[in-house]
């Protein structure tokens, strides 16, 4: 997506669909001329003040009544975009709304690519990459910690925080290369214990932001969960309890669940993806075989093994911790004896240890009567994240171009770091310095390409 300066461009802002109103942003240096071609209200567009609403009506090139409609004004820099900006607003409907556009853009402007304005608002100052980037995570924030975490990404904390950390490092390395200017005088302007001292006090901090990503990616992207076990543990009926809604078929019979079931489910403001599996087991079915087969390919893809064993069969656990063994790779694993409805002491407390290297808890649950339902969303949310639930969400690393970024800047600085240590010349220490620096830079912006950016704002939808 290459920016085109002296286009204006159109695009719907508001979902595709029928609905009470609908907006059309135009944005770009002809965007007033172009407006009044098709608007015909009281004043000109171009005469209006910025932030101020004008009612009218919209005509074809036929002068034709399209619909009638609200423009609101905005006058740069004091715009999304920093240009000149209008926004239609008509009725909602799929006919009326793609008129308006078809005849804005007839009149001279340009349709949109997806993430125009906001890559126009970074180029234009008004955000810096990284809020830029937050954009697009808030709309896409599917739980509440999501939606923090974009929120103060967006308010420009990251970008606060990469800020602060660059401007140290700025200076440190000007008074490397500056010591060099000086260093046939013998006059050291900076001590090598000052220099290591300022670089582990940058490194610590920016350690601080990269370990932050593995909970930052959960927050941004969800756990995944696979409730798997034999046929008629009660994994769907544990689905539908955790859902709170009759999502997935239960009966009596095994091998009712032929195939997978995935829902969404928020939990302490973490978003978790359900899965309801296929019961494992040796089938001769081509129908169920293929639902176990495919059982088996989503365990190895989650987060979460929640293993739902029939609590009053006492071989169940050992039968399906068999099945379980084949799995690699999986960090935590849940057993949920289900029916403790029907057993004599209930519900117990959950006991957690390892086995075979992975993290077990095993709790006590009834999908029917709702026992040991809030331990067992408790034991979700801490298998996903531990103890840091509870935790202002504050600055965290959510993007994975970010964490690479942050992960050169850590390369360098211990490079930098070890160069001090073996009293190497501050020349060299400055161009690890200089590394950090540009990978820092890379993440609000200051350094970047046109392939970055056409990655990023490609992921936009079209309109903003």
């Amino acid at each position: 997506m290459k920016i085109r300066d002296n286009d204006t461009i159109a695009a719907i802002a508001t979902p595709i669909g029928e609905g009470a109103i609908a907006v059309i942003r135009v944005s770009g240096p002809q965007v007033f001329s172009i407006t009044d071609k098709v608007f015909r209200g009281k004043r000109p567009i171009a005469d209006a003040h910025g932030y101020s609403v004008h009612h009218g009506k919209i005509v074809d090139t036929e002068g034709s009544l399209v619909d009638e409609v609200l423009v609101t004004v905005f006058r740069g820099p004091r715009s999304y975009t920093g240009e000149d900006a209008v926004e239609i607003s008509c009725h909602g409907g799929l006919l009326v709304t793609n008129k308006i556009l078809s005849t804005v853009l007839r009149a001279g402007a340009r349709q949109a690519d997806p993430g125009e304005y906001t890559k126009r608002a970074f180029l234009n100052g008004k955000k810096d990459l990284s809020q830029a980037e937050a954009v697009a995570d808030l709309i896409a924030a599917r739980s509440q910690k999501a939606h923090a975490a974009s929120i103060n990404q967006l308010e420009g904390k990251l970008a606060e925080k990469m800020g602060s950390a660059r401007a140290e490092l700025i200076d440190l390395c000007s008074l490397l290369e500056l010591d060099l200017d000086f260093s046939e005088d013998g006059i050291p302007l900076i001590s090598a214990e000052e220099i290591l001292r300022r670089l582990t006090t940058c490194q610590n901090d920016i350690r601080l932001l990269m370990d932050s990503y593995e909970v930052g990616k959960i927050y941004r992207e969800g756990v995944k969960v696979a409730l798997v076990g034999k046929p008629n543990a009660g994994k769907s009926s544990l689905f539908n309890a955790l859902l709170r809604e009759n999502r997935a078929i239960v009966t009596s019979f095994a091998g009712t669940t032929r195939d997978f079931l995935e829902e969404a489910i928020s939990i302490s403001g973490v978003l978790f993806s359900l899965t309801d599996t296929a019961g494992l087991r040796d089938v001769q079915s081509v129908v169920e075989s293929e639902g176990v087969a495919r059982s088996v390919q989503i365990l190895r893809k989650s987060d979460i093994i929640v293993l739902v064993v029939d609590g009053t069969l006492s071989t169940d656990k050992d039968e399906s911790m068999q099945l379980l063994r084949s799995v690699n790779g999986t960090r935590h694993v849940l057993i949920v004896y289900n029916k403790s409805d029907l057993l004599e002491n209930g519900v117990k407390g959950p006991v957690t240890h390892t086995m075979d290297g992975v993290a077990v808890t095993e709790l006590f649950a009834s999908a029917k009567t709702g026992n040991g339902l809030d331990i067992l969303m408790e034991k979700l949310t801490e298998s996903a994240v531990g103890d840091q639930i509870g935790e202002d969400c504050g600055i965290r690393i959510t993007s994975q171009r970010h964490f690479e970024a942050i992960a050169r800047t850590c390369h360098s600085l211990s490079a930098a770091v070890s160069s001090v240590l073996s009293k190497t010349s501050n020349e060299f220490i400055a161009l690890d310095v200089r590394g950090a620096i540009n990978a820092l830079s890379e993440i609000t912006g200051e350094v970047t390409t046109d392939d970055i950016l056409d990655n990023i704002f490609g992921k936009f939808c079209i309109g903003k």
